[in-house]
């Protein structure tokens, strides 16, 4: 995978991303694999996060009760 995009975060929302994969990683933090459409192109790009931080949150789960009907 390239490291060749500039993703702007202002031209992205939550409903974009789509979740691939959560998994453990070598260096043993918790990694995010998930896509998101390049807002230059349209094409999928595909993005791994490392969890920093983890925290209890007051949201309602689930959070889109469509996924479940």
């Amino acid at each position: 995978m390239s490291d060749d995009y500039d993703i702007d975060p202002e031209f992205l929302y939550p409903s974009d991303a789509d979740v691939l994969d959560i998994s453990a990683g070598d260096d043993g933090k918790v990694h995010v694999r998930f896509v998101v459409p390049s807002p230059d192109t349209g094409d999928a790009l595909e993005l791994d996060a490392v969890v920093e931080s983890i925290e209890e949150s007051d949201t309602e789960l689930p959070l889109d009760d469509e996924l479940y009907d």
